[in-house]
């Protein structure tokens, strides 16, 4: 029996991507004691604009202008359609597709309004990562928190696998006139590859609230000091977090490796 796939049911969405080896169950996020307070206190994490991220290369792309006539002319044709264009609609659309110059102007300026408007939250697939421990989790006295995706697949839409390469990603308006988020998001320098990051976008940003029983557990870092940790049990405790659980890191006595306990 074949199903059909609900694209606005956000559960059946994930079960399938989990199922299929695209997605991980679980992912990390490295943070600071104090962070975390304020994750806890009212169940959210921040999603921040792509233009205040601290990597000044990442999100960038190269615009591709090089169209056909014929790609271009059935692209207009595609909007003619669903929007029941005017003669003077359509002559001017054709006036700046088949025009390169001004194509890479309104390529540019949407880029400029997306990395304004979505918001992004960072994670990885690994939890004992030595320097995401140090550059995240205060120098491993913060945390690791683990989420599981499928206890709110809502909140966890829509995740992207970051790929790592030398160069940006080619982005066409003309044959990807929806996919521009994915192309911004998707790929970063190689020198970052070390983080196997996934990331989640929303379509604004700022704070965002989750389900508690998504924060299935928090790691504490080597270093973390006694009355940290105990602050965060009691705050758990106090805030209902009854599905989460501690374990902690601690630095192997022969290699150059965590070991999480």
């Amino acid at each position: 029996m074949t199903h059909q796939l609900d694209f606005d049911n956000s559960d059946q969405i994930m079960n399938l991507l989990i199922e299929n080896g695209e997605l991980p169950r679980y992912i990390y996020k490295y943070t600071d004691i104090e962070s975390l307070k304020l994750i806890l206190e009212d169940s959210t994490l921040k999603f921040s604009k792509p233009s205040d991220f601290n990597d000044p290369f990442d999100c960038n792309i190269t615009i591709d202008t090089e169209n056909s006539t014929e790609e271009i002319n059935e692209y207009i044709e595609m909007l003619k359609k669903g929007r029941n264009l005017t003669v003077e609609q359509i002559n001017t659309l054709k006036e700046k597709y088949h025009n390169p110059k001004t194509l890479f102007e309104l390529t540019n300026k949407s880029v400029k309004q997306s990395k304004e408007s979505f918001g992004v939250s960072c994670f990885s697939r690994l939890n004992g990562n030595i320097l995401m421990w140090s550059h995240y989790s205060e120098k491993h006295k913060g945390v690791c928190l683990k989420f599981d995706l499928l206890a709110d697949a809502e909140f966890f839409m829509t995740p992207f696998i970051v790929e790592y390469n030398n160069k940006y990603p080619k982005y066409n308006y003309i044959r990807n006139p929806v996919g521009l988020a994915q192309f911004l998001l998707k790929t970063k320098s190689i020198d970052w590859e070390y983080e196997k990051e996934i990331r989640v976008m929303k379509e604004g940003h700022g704070l965002y609230g989750f389900n508690k029983k998504a924060l299935v557990e928090i790691i504490f870092g080597a270093r973390t000091s006694y009355s940290d940790r105990n602050e965060i049990r009691e705050l758990l405790n106090k805030l209902e977090y009854n599905k989460t659980t501690i374990r902690n890191a601690k630095i192997s006595e022969t290699d150059f490796k965590l070991e999480i306990e």
